[in-house]
């Protein structure tokens, strides 16, 4: 994003050099009393060539004088142009990773309901390392979460 504002901002500022530096304004009063201005004096009415004194941009130094401050202006440019598409591959970078582990999770899950479907039952490890088989409404719901998981990581057909 910054890349392209200096990028906008360096063509505005070639294309500035390329028109005259301050257009003529004329003010008059037309046939109702009223102050008008424009870029060119009416045919029927006198007309008062203003006089309009240009201020730089804010923020904004003049254009670069010598060979050394365009050439340094150049390379702020490249570097912005750099730093912005590095920036852009890092991010294409980690949303490819999020949606490789996004992935390999949908996968796992929908193992997890074949499993889960295939089996007599479900069993717990218990800390004494027996096993406690879930009861039917225990399993129904353990199968139940497993499906949503599914459709939470498999959300894009993965």
């Amino acid at each position: 994003m910054k890349g392209r504002i200096i990028c906008i901002l360096a063509l505005l500022w070639g294309a500035v050099g390329l028109h005259p530096a301050q257009a003529a304004v004329y003010r008059w009063v037309d046939a109702d009393g009223r102050t008008q201005f424009g870029d060119r004096p009416p045919p029927d009415r006198p007309a008062e060539e203003l006089q309009l004194r240009r201020r730089p941009a804010p923020g904004r130094d003049a254009a670069p004088a010598t060979e050394e401050q365009r050439r340094e202006l150049r390379q702020k440019m490249l570097d912005a142009y750099r730093d912005e598409r590095e920036e852009k591959r890092r991010a294409r970078e980690k949303r490819a990773a999020e949606e490789a582990r996004r992935k390999l999770a949908c996968v796992e899950a929908k193992n997890r309901v074949r499993e889960y479907e295939s089996a007599a039952g479900l069993y717990q490890l218990q800390p004494d390392g027996t096993r406690r088989f879930l009861s039917d409404a225990e399993f129904r719901v353990s199968l139940q979460r497993a499906r949503d998981e599914v459709k939470r990581l498999c959300r894009q057909g993965g």
